[in-house]
């Protein structure tokens, strides 16, 4: 059983609300915990135990050279993704960190950008139960011609927080 913790209750508690209150509620409150999310302007379109989808438009501040989305943004997305799903599940009194992120870049992408993470009920029980451990966390990125520019691997680790002395 998956022990709940705040950015879980914060996903249980707005789960009634409309689609686009539930969207700028989580996109905001994630971008504050994480500026660099908000300030990408990252939007969460669907978030529950099992996945979560996140959003990047081709926007002027987001772009490379050619005007298509910058290289750094699309790892972005995709560990935005990872990260929030790993982070449902990982309890308050641990800390989740990247361990590794591995990225190729298979085609320039075509317009905005969606990334999809998602995790088995197998993976959501090995992470409650091992209070030090690490996981591949599987993302899909498509862009708005229905291609996967980018193909990743997402190393989430997770250890138990330090007392303060």
């Amino acid at each position: 059983m998956t022990q709940s913790n705040r950015l879980s209750k914060l996903v249980k508690a707005t789960s009634k609300f409309p689609q686009g209150i539930r969207t700028t509620l989580w996109s905001k409150a994630f971008g504050r915990i994480v500026p660099m999310v908000g300030t990408a302007n990252i939007r969460y379109l669907e978030v529950d135990q099992h996945h979560v989808v996140v959003r990047i438009e081709n926007q002027r501040n987001m772009q490379n050279h050619i005007k298509g989305v910058h290289a750094a943004a699309m790892a972005l997305l995709a560990e935005t993704a990872t990260g929030f799903l790993t982070g449902l599940h990982v309890p308050d009194h641990r800390i989740l960190l990247i361990k590794s992120l591995h990225v190729d870049y298979l085609k320039v992408a075509q317009g905005g950008l969606t990334a999809t993470a998602s995790l088995s009920s197998e993976q959501q029980t090995f992470i409650a139960e091992q209070e030090k451990g690490e996981l591949l966390i599987p993302v899909t990125v498509i862009d708005d011609a229905g291609n996967e520019p980018i193909q990743c691997q997402m190393l989430w680790a997770w250890l138990p927080k330090r007392k303060s002395a």
